[in-house]
């Protein structure tokens, strides 16, 4: 076996795992429950990214200008999925506000 070849295997593999997610989502039947759940999801993994992000601004506390743009795209996210309901829209406008303020403040 090539390099290339175990290269390429270990994307496909990596790849049917990822998609058999949203084949079998289609096929499987959900309890209520676990369906009101996963409404959270999304905005959650963001406040995941953003906390971690704030804690590793806060290690250098010295450099405040890195929590600005994080904690307002946390803010802008949660009052966008309170605006809207849908959880989709953390991502959709959390990710631009943090990206935009990120280059105006120089991080």
């Amino acid at each position: 076996m090539t390099a290339w070849f175990v290269i390429l295997l270990a994307g496909l593999g990596s790849y049917l795992f990822r998609i058999s997610m949203i084949v079998l989502t289609d096929r499987i039947a959900l309890p209520a429950k676990l369906e009101q759940a996963s409404a959270f999801v999304a905005p959650a993994a963001f406040a995941a990214l953003a906390a971690t992000g704030i804690a590793a601004a806060s290690v250098r506390a010295s450099d405040v200008a890195h929590a600005i743009p994080l904690l307002a795209a946390v803010a802008v996210a949660i009052l966008a999925v309170h605006v809207t309901g849908r959880s989709y829209v953390a991502v959709l406008a959390g990710m631009p506000t943090l990206w935009l303020l990120s280059l105006a403040v120089g991080t």
